[in-house]
């Protein structure tokens, strides 16, 4: 399995899997929990699915308008006060539950190119905070 299987099967999958990630985040970070607050987190969650395609998207192919994307979003991040620093506990979560999710396929080139893709992501997004 390789990073775009893996997001295909996320978007096809009925499972919670990215709930179970905002649950696992809080547990390593409450102080996240304040950016949640008056979110439907079933909302957010579709909206994260969606974010992810688009993580796989840029590291997969680098479209420019991806990258645009990925700008914008950092740069809402930036005005809803998401600290730079705090991205690597989000990262943390999601390569954890997807290690979870994908247990029997979970294997170290998979989790190579998640590591990168959202590395990617990341330094993108943080492009955004200087928009």
């Amino acid at each position: 399995m390789d990073i775009s299987e893996s997001v295909e099967a996320l978007l096809s999958s009925k499972a919670l899997v990215i709930e179970h990630l905002y649950d696992r985040l809080f547990e390593s970070r409450p102080d996240l929990r304040q950016h949640f607050e008056n979110r439907d987190m079933r909302i957010q969650a579709s909206m994260l699915t969606v974010a992810l395609a688009s993580v796989e998207a840029y590291y997969s192919q680098r479209f420019p308008a991806t990258g645009h994307y990925l700008k914008v979003l950092g740069n809402r991040h930036f005005h809803e006060g998401v600290r730079t620093e705090d991205y690597a506990a989000f990262r943390e979560a999601l390569i954890g539950t997807l290690q979870e999710f994908f247990a029997e396929t979970w294997d170290q080139p998979l989790a190579n190119q998640w590591h990168e893709a959202l590395d990617l992501a990341i330094e993108t997004m943080m492009e955004g905070y200087e928009i």
